[in-house]
């Protein structure tokens, strides 16, 4: 291999890796929309679910690009309905104490925090589940699922690694299997928290 060569894929490489390593970040913007806005499917999927309290509106914009949030109240949990920018629903989360994972599951995600970071807190948890529109609509009303589905965890982390503590979005599936770990940057807080 040549000098020059060498020298291209050496540019190369670290433009990927520069790449790569600026996607582990969660950049996100959120903002209150009115819902004469909101697309009629994502208005008529909160109307097939059993919500009877004020639905509020977001938009988001993130490093995956932009989506329309839904966040409510059912029978005293917080729910978070997330759809893409034509109203197909994305997934549905709903907040959860991180002690209501089940135990064994819970233990192998705690595991995977303490492989992580030197210290952790779980500030926020949210059961995600990502399926059909009619599964969706079956899961948060209780009733029988009769497709496909899959149930996730995310968690709001504050963590420290060397000697610096930051937030993170870490998303478990019902495995304990890391999917996704996002260090948290310029974000609002109590956006995330809520």
């Amino acid at each position: 291999m040549s000098y020059l060569n060498s020298l291209v894929w050496l540019f190369c490489f670290s433009i990927f890796f520069a790449s790569s390593a600026h996607a582990q970040n969660k950049f996100e913007k959120e903002y209150r929309i009115k819902t004469s806005i909101v697309p009629k499917s994502a208005l008529d999927f909160m109307t097939d679910g059993p919500f009877d309290k004020k639905i509020k509106w977001y938009a988001e914009e993130s490093q995956d690009g932009k989506s329309i949030e839904a966040k409510t109240i059912y029978k005293n949990k917080k729910y978070s309905i997330e759809f893409n920018v034509d109203g197909k629903p994305q997934d549905v989360e709903q907040k959860i104490p991180f002690t209501s994972i089940p135990e064994d599951l819970r233990k192998q995600i705690q595991n995977s925090l303490d492989s992580i970071f030197t210290k952790s807190k779980v500030k926020k948890t949210q059961k995600q589940w990502v399926g059909s529109r009619s599964a969706l609509i079956s899961l948060i009303n209780q009733t029988i699922v009769t497709e496909n589905y899959d149930v996730n965890y995310e968690l709001i982390v504050k963590g420290k690694k060397d000697t610096q503590y930051a937030y993170y979005e870490i998303l478990y599936n019902d495995k304990g299997v890391r999917l996704k770990m996002l260090k948290i940057i310029h974000a609002n807080t109590d956006n995330l928290l809520y």
